[in-house]
């Protein structure tokens, strides 16, 4: 890529103690985009881990220019690690992925032309046939049915971190923690459409899941309810 090419697709990954997912992340981005024939970049941005992910990441990094690493001094939570690649991210398109490979960086190229063929302004992908064990499945299940009733949404699976936003809707979110979890409906409070699409599920092959389910039920009542205020709050003024 040179400096004059525009990036057409900005990937953003959150990173926390994923290690031995690193380079096949990277190396599976890199042969899906560039299957796929458009510039791009991968925005890894390390959330205060330590088993060693930060040095892997700018290793990758040195080795492709695509390949951009960002590091907090601490760890401060996915929505922190999203907002910060976002706010970096120089494409047309910005997609969001985890780290831990159950969702597939191949399935990006199909979720780009969905959101370009419906002039959409973000899609966001469902899990099909899940492979996580029945009791994640039903939290997820039940965890976004109570957001969807707070907040009057319809969203299949929030939680799916395989999404893809046009940049110009993402620069009128103001993110706060927790907010990853919203992304699709505080797309919609902005003016801007939102479409979902089936994807890809894999078991985990190395790491473990840094979320527990009880330990974070509070904070994501508390985040449904801040958002529905925020929906009857929002202001939407036109000029005419």
């Amino acid at each position: 890529m040179t400096e004059q090419e525009t990036i057409e697709l900005s990937v953003v990954a959150p990173v926390y103690d994923e290690v031995d997912n690193l380079e096949p992340l990277v190396e599976r981005t890199r042969a899906a985009l560039e299957a796929w024939g458009r510039p791009w970049e991968l925005v890894l941005v390390d959330d205060g881990s330590t088993d060693g992910s930060s040095e892997r990441m700018d290793g990758l990094a040195a080795a492709d220019p695509r390949v951009r690493a960002l590091h907090f001094v601490e760890n401060c939570g996915q929505s922190a690690a999203l907002d910060a690649g976002f706010r970096a991210a120089r494409g047309r398109l910005v997609a969001m992925i985890d780290a831990d490979l159950q969702t597939f960086p191949e399935d990006l190229p199909d979720l780009v032309a969905r959101l370009e063929a419906e002039g959409a302004d973000a899609v966001i992908g469902i899990r099909a046939r899940r492979r996580d064990t029945w009791w994640r499945r039903f939290s997820s299940r039940f965890a976004n049915g109570v957001r969807n009733w707070l907040t009057r949404e319809d969203i299949v699976d929030t939680g799916c971190p395989l999404k893809v936003f046009r940049a110009a809707i993402l620069a009128r979110i103001c993110m706060f923690d927790g907010m990853h979890r919203f992304l699709p409906t505080l797309v919609k409070m902005h003016g801007g459409t939102v479409i979902q699409v089936p994807v890809r599920h894999a078991p985990r092959q190395a790491g473990s899941s840094k979320y527990g389910t009880w330990d974070r039920a509070f904070r994501a009542l508390r985040d449904a309810l801040a958002v529905r205020w925020m929906q009857d709050r929002v202001l939407r003024w036109r000029l005419r």
